[in-house]
């Protein structure tokens, strides 16, 4: 009896942390999806970046984005996402990315990353080291 008790709560454990593997996953610029599913990519994009920026972000959601050109074999994906702190603030803050992108060859990659948000409490900035960090699995 205590054994399936002691399996049980090993089961139950163990799933969230497969969850949240899942959700860490970081969308790869060089499989693009087709354009019916680029909303949830573009989403997957904007997470992994907020995620990478803040210690600790909540109910992560895809505003809104937008594909720019920016110049000879250049876009720029600039993104917006709502969150919300893990503290108990209660009102939703805003990030503004922009994914500078080098679409001349087969093959997309991202040459850096710019991140802003309206969150004016916290005394913790961005984590740029981060942010970085993320480009390489970005063009992996």
């Amino acid at each position: 009896m205590r054994a399936t008790r002691v399996a049980l709560l090993l089961t139950a454990l163990a799933q969230p942390a497969t969850a949240f593997a899942a959700d860490d996953e970081v969308p790869s610029f060089r499989k693009r999806p087709d354009k019916d599913s680029e909303k949830e990519w573009v989403g997957r994009v904007g997470t992994a970046v907020v995620k990478a920026a803040l210690p600790a972000p909540k109910s992560i959601e895809l505003d809104r984005y937008e594909w720019k050109d920016a110049g000879k074999g250049r876009k720029d994906l600039a993104v917006t996402m709502t969150w919300r702190a893990a503290v108990l603030i209660k009102r939703p803050f805003v990030s503004t990315i922009v994914v500078h992108v080098d679409v001349s060859g087969k093959e997309w990659k991202v040459l850096g990353v710019d991140y802003e948000d309206d969150n004016r409490i916290s005394r913790t900035k961005p984590n740029t080291a981060k942010i970085r960090d993320l480009i390489e699995k970005f063009n992996r």
